[in-house]
């Protein structure tokens, strides 16, 4: 038995039009579908009992989904966390131009932590630029342009 793969990553958002107009209109991700859950069977993947929540699917590509969930009951209840707080984490999209896309998110008053940065090591890294953004659920949210040889170097596992 192995691990095969990233099939998703959910987020949980305060106001999914907002999340959605950043993922979808400024990121350029494609929607899969939207919809609603209720209780029965948002209550049985989550163990939330009585949950009901919105969310929409995004098409990270290679059959992977963003997820976004805005949840209708139970009411969120916790302050945000920083990236560096144990129990936080950050989510990884890769683009393939990384100066167009800092160009948008700026228009859009959206400003990067820092300057971008290109990545020596590791070897699979190399090459890499990448850039640190934060959604308006204070999400962070790094953005990586690998090179085009990178689709041909051996990633360890």
């Amino acid at each position: 038995m192995r691990t095969l793969g990233l099939d998703h990553v959910s987020l949980t958002v305060a106001d999914l039009d907002r999340s959605v107009a950043f993922y979808h209109d400024l990121l350029g991700i494609p929607i899969l579908g939207r919809g609603e859950e209720t209780a029965s069977g948002a209550s049985s993947i989550s163990g939330l009992k009585g949950a009901h929540f919105l969310f929409v699917d995004l098409d990270l590509g290679s059959g992977q989904i963003l997820e976004l969930l805005h949840y209708l009951r139970p009411k969120s209840t916790r302050r945000s966390r920083r990236e560096y707080d144990r129990g936080s984490g950050h989510v990884g999209l890769r683009v393939d131009d990384l100066k167009a896309v800092l160009s948008r998110a700026r228009r859009a008053g959206f400003e990067p932590r820092a300057d971008p940065v290109e990545l020596e090591d590791p070897a699979w890294w190399r090459g890499a630029i990448c850039v640190y953004l934060v959604d308006p659920d204070g999400v962070t949210v790094e953005l990586v342009q690998r090179p085009e040889s990178a689709t041909d170097r051996v990633v360890p596992h």
